[in-house]
């Protein structure tokens, strides 16, 4: 029992091999961002098959980061699906940039490249597309629409992490790539974040802007506006860790996945929502559509099981100040919701939840 549910939408573990992790950074003195945290993300961009990886605070932050080594700035443009986490949008709108919402396919939640086209102005600066649960947006479409022009490319990884194609892995195909290492996410630090970039003049850039602006400890050089987005080396003995066990995680998401694919597809008042994982992408989270959405999650909260609705779609954030037609990224918020899964969910928890969404016919008389 998690947080006095007994079956919790989402489980990590965090244990023993963390535990010991941490104390030899504490045993070594390491507790601020230093050796270990250049371990971690030299581990990281190992595993990636990318040249450079930046640790940052967040997901949110990674992605803020990225915007400030693309020189975004106040009165730009950045385009970005209206059905992601409102983190996606905070980071730019931090800034002072202009946040451009763009509707997702009707059958995928993935940003329409049809719509971005149509997006595209004389300020725009950046383009995020968002991997939303390890489902790969139409990378090649969009360099192809950025090529050669002002505009940066940043993919938004945060629930992508170690999700691939035959090109590589999603996060590593564009100008720069942000994950998360929050809590919901593959690999863990609690709070955490990560840029990747194959750029060195990015890279150059990603480690000022993590340090206030200034170039490194004792050069008091102020190079430009900046903030604190250091990391700190007892999250990267976490991180290390949990990269140690990076396989037996890909592992248990994917049998969590097939456990509900295998036991809930033929159901006609509930529609799994697709990860290809023969292709090699990671189904970070159980996601499903229904039109009796409500009734459903009703039922499985008196039954001691927690979903979890998707997220609103971001034109509801009236500070965003967008309108127009998001009728498929609505559909998915008002119909979506992620049963009980998780790097560590126990896979009874599953079948219980399996078969309460089975009984659930029968309990409504079908």
């Amino acid at each position: 029992m998690v947080n006095n549910i007994k079956i919790p939408w989402w489980y990590t573990e965090i244990g023993e091999a963390e535990r010991n992790s941490v104390m030899a950074a504490f045993d070594n003195k390491q507790f601020s961002m230093g050796a270990v945290t250049r371990d971690f993300e030299n581990q990281m961009a190992e595993k990636l098959g990318v040249r450079y990886a930046v640790a940052a605070p967040s997901g949110t932050a990674a992605l803020t980061m990225a915007l400030m080594a693309a020189g975004v700035a106040a009165g730009d443009e950045v385009i970005i699906p209206d059905l992601t986490w409102i983190a996606t949008a905070n980071a730019a709108a931090i800034l002072g940039v202009r946040v451009v919402l763009v509707d997702c396919l009707p059958d995928v939640p993935l940003i329409n490249i049809k719509e971005v086209k149509k997006k595209i102005s004389k300020r725009t600066r950046a383009i995020i597309p968002v991997h939303l649960n390890g489902r790969a947006c139409q990378i090649d479409e969009l360099k192809e629409m950025t090529d050669g022009s002002k505009i940066t490319l940043i993919e938004d990884t945060c629930k992508a992490l170690f999700s691939k194609t035959p090109q590589g892995y999603l996060g590593t195909l564009a100008d720069i790539g942000c994950f998360s290492l929050g809590m919901v996410s593959l690999i863990s630090t609690g709070y955490g974040g990560l840029a990747v970039t194959n750029e060195k003049a990015i890279f150059e850039k990603l480690v000022i802007i993590r340090n206030q602006g200034v170039p490194s400890v004792g050069e008091e050089e102020y190079l430009t506006t900046s903030f604190n987005f250091k990391f700190s080396d007892i999250l990267a003995a976490i991180g290390l860790a949990q990269l140690a066990r990076l396989d037996e995680k890909l592992e248990h998401v994917n049998r969590v996945y097939k456990r509900y694919v295998d036991g809930l597809s033929s159901l006609p008042y509930i529609q799994l929502i697709p990860v290809d994982v023969n292709l090699g992408k990671v189904p970070l989270c159980a996601e499903f559509r229904s039109a009796e959405r409500e009734q459903l999650i009703a039922y499985l909260q008196t039954n001691d099981v927690e979903p979890l609705r998707f997220h609103l779609p971001l034109h509801r954030a009236s500070y965003l100040r967008n309108s127009g037609d998001f009728s498929n990224a609505s559909k998915f918020a008002r119909e979506g919701f992620i049963l009980p899964c998780g790097p560590s969910q126990p896979l009874e928890n599953v079948d219980r939840c399996i078969e309460l969404v089975q009984n659930y016919t029968k309990r409504t008389g079908r």
